[in-house]
């Protein structure tokens, strides 16, 4: 990739992951598009295939230029909400055979490590708030007991 390719790369990679105009990203024509996590992502794509086509005649490299900007726009990998807008945007690019197999079994791991990361995190501190709280129990007096009580004779 040389350097005008890559810095076209950069510029549509920025405008996708900052618009949120919800209608310059809702293709009504594609259903997965209604999840807006994928309707940037595709915005990405058709930006960035479109901008290389303009300047270039190279469809190969515009298609990996425009995958590559689809998978920069996915949402990052933290937060329930996130991780679930980025199995959505994997799950259509291999719907629609935008990456192959390995790409594609290997984006889902990260998504279902990053998952398991946050359960983890959200167990560890549900189970230290558990332990810091008052329990109505501990508060509770004991009866005296250090004299033993006479049993009548």
């Amino acid at each position: 990739m040389d350097e005008s390719t890559a810095a076209l790369l950069q510029k549509v990679v920025m405008q996708s992951n900052f618009d949120t105009n919800p209608s310059r990203c809702t293709d009504t024509s594609i259903p997965a598009a209604a999840n807006p996590a994928i309707a940037r992502c595709i915005q990405a794509y058709t930006d960035a295939l479109q901008a290389y086509l303009r300047k270039n005649d190279n469809s190969f490299i515009a298609e990996r230029i425009a995958k590559a900007a689809f998978r920069s726009a996915m949402p990052p990998l933290t937060g329930s909400r996130n991780i679930r807008d980025y199995v959505a945007c994997v799950a259509h690019t291999i719907a629609i055979n935008a990456v192959d197999g390995s790409d594609g079994a290997r984006l889902l791991y990260a998504a279902q490590v990053a998952s398991t990361a946050q359960s983890a995190q959200r167990r560890i501190k549900a189970k230290s708030n558990a332990i810091t709280e008052r329990k109505p129990w501990e508060n509770m007096q004991l009866p005296n007991i250090e004299f033993p009580v006479k049993l009548a004779e």
